[in-house]
């Protein structure tokens, strides 16, 4: 709750005085001083915001970190934990030069749409990161064979959701919105929406207290590894409406989660995934941007073993980010190596 009003309160100053992601010249200034003083091979100075301590993008974050400094020994890298949605403000207020975020964070600061008071007109993206494929997690007992079934027969689903207004959050309503549902009518059907972390809800499954957790997550999620050891699970497909409302409204993109994936995933299961992507700000040189993206595109091999999320990214992926335009430092590398024309 006391992030959720940190984020709020960003926001707040941020429509209040108009930036719209805006830098001031002292923040510009500072991001400058990043360039390793014009030498194209120089050490970089580098805060990246993303997670929270011990979770997986504060791996990503140091992983992003480690190739900086193989690549230009000397260069200087901070990791600052965050929330997705306010690495948006962070980054636009020169605290960060990158941020770890969802597309739908990007997409909905560029565009102004809530939780965004306003447009944040200098966001850019960088890389894409991992793909989170939209989890739609339900109990074997609960006798729930599809999102259609529970429309259909008024089924009273408890139902884990996430943090409240989070991206991740709000993309479990676009999907019940393709179904022609919502949480009301989940509620009126004697059902309950809970605003918990998905890793909070597996005791409430085992309890038989809840059937479902809902969610894009990193894959494999080792919390629903965990829980169907306890209590057998089963994921859910996502019908095509689903997927391309997820595409236009959130900036997913079409997903299979394959057989064997997890012990549970008998078959292919269609779902859309929503990428973590590295951001910045249109006022970050182009130079500290170009160097960053040369410096992870050079490392793949070793991000891979940083961990398996990173599989997904590859030298034909890490460019196909959105949410965002691509900042022109990135645009730039990505040309020379011939991966955008």
């Amino acid at each position: 709750m006391k992030i959720r009003i940190i984020f709020i309160l960003s926001l707040l100053m941020l429509a209040i005085s108009g930036c719209s992601g805006n830098l001031n010249a002292q923040s510009t200034m500072k991001q400058a001083a990043t360039s390793g003083g014009g030498n194209s091979g120089g050490p970089l100075n580098v805060t990246v915001v993303g997670g929270s301590a011990g979770g997986l993008w504060s791996v990503v974050g140091e992983g992003i970190g480690e190739t900086l400094k193989r690549t230009y020994p000397g260069t200087t890298f901070t990791y600052t934990p965050g929330q997705d949605g306010a690495n948006v403000i962070t980054v636009m207020q020169g605290q960060a030069q990158f941020g770890i975020v969802s597309t739908p964070s990007a997409k909905w600061a560029y565009e102004g749409k809530d939780p965004y008071p306003s447009k944040v007109e200098k966001v850019r993206a960088v890389a894409f990161l991992h793909a989170m494929p939209y989890h739609f997690t339900v109990s074997q007992e609960s006798g729930i064979n599809s999102i259609e079934q529970i429309v259909k027969e008024k089924y009273p689903l408890v139902a884990a959701v996430n943090t409240k207004n989070s991206p991740m959050e709000m993309t479990n309503r676009v999907v019940f919105e393709s179904y022609g549902s919502s949480y009301k009518d989940i509620e009126n059907n004697r059902g309950k929406i809970q605003y918990l972390a998905i890793s909070k809800a597996n005791d409430l499954i085992k309890d038989n207290k809840m059937q479902a957790s809902i969610s894009p997550l990193p894959l494999p999620a080792a919390n629903l590894v965990e829980l169907n050891v306890s209590k057998p699970i089963k994921l859910l497909p996502l019908n095509e409406n689903a997927i391309k409302n997820l595409e236009e409204k959130v900036g997913a993109k079409p997903y299979t989660i394959k057989a064997g994936t997890y012990p549970f995933v008998k078959e292919d299961i269609p779902t859309a995934a929503v990428d973590t992507i590295l951001i910045t700000s249109a006022d970050v040189p182009d130079e500290v941007v170009y160097k960053t993206t040369k410096a992870i595109y050079d490392n793949l091999k070793y991000l891979y073993t940083v961990h398996h999320s990173f599989k997904d990214m590859t030298k034909e992926s890490i460019a196909k980010v959105m949410g965002a335009p691509l900042h022109p430092g990135a645009e730039k590398f990505y040309k020379e190596v011939g991966i955008l024309k």
